[in-house]
């Protein structure tokens, strides 16, 4: 439950982009290594409620692989996503991640499960 909490704070601080456009909605991917999970469907629950409540679009995208997880990342900048939630499939994923997230202008929280 606690991973949850900070999970919402997560995307509840990257929906403050709210008052910079009002007139766009906020976007904010999440992204699960694994999808079918209990544990990843609770936090997924718990992100869009939070968005309902906070005026922010969860995108939820399930990354099983880090082709996968860079190509989730592309998207979700095409899609206009503010920032992301990942739980990455690969700790080693990291750098790349971060890079992706840099070059795409997305701010970027990296949790575990």
């Amino acid at each position: 439950m606690k991973k949850t909490l900070r999970v919402l704070a997560a995307a509840i601080a990257l929906s403050g982009f709210s008052s910079l456009a009002v007139a766009e909605p906020v976007k904010i991917g999440f992204l699960v290594k694994q999808a079918e999970e209990p544990w990843f469907q609770t936090e997924w629950a718990f992100a869009e409620k939070a968005g309902k409540e906070h005026g922010f679009t969860v995108i939820k995208i399930a990354v099983p692989d880090g082709e996968k997880t860079l190509s989730a990342i592309d998207s979700l900048a095409a899609n206009g996503a503010k920032g992301f939630v990942i739980c990455p499939p690969d700790v080693s994923l990291g750098p790349a991640i971060v890079a992706k997230a840099k070059v795409n202008g997305l701010k970027v929280m990296a949790v575990d499960d």
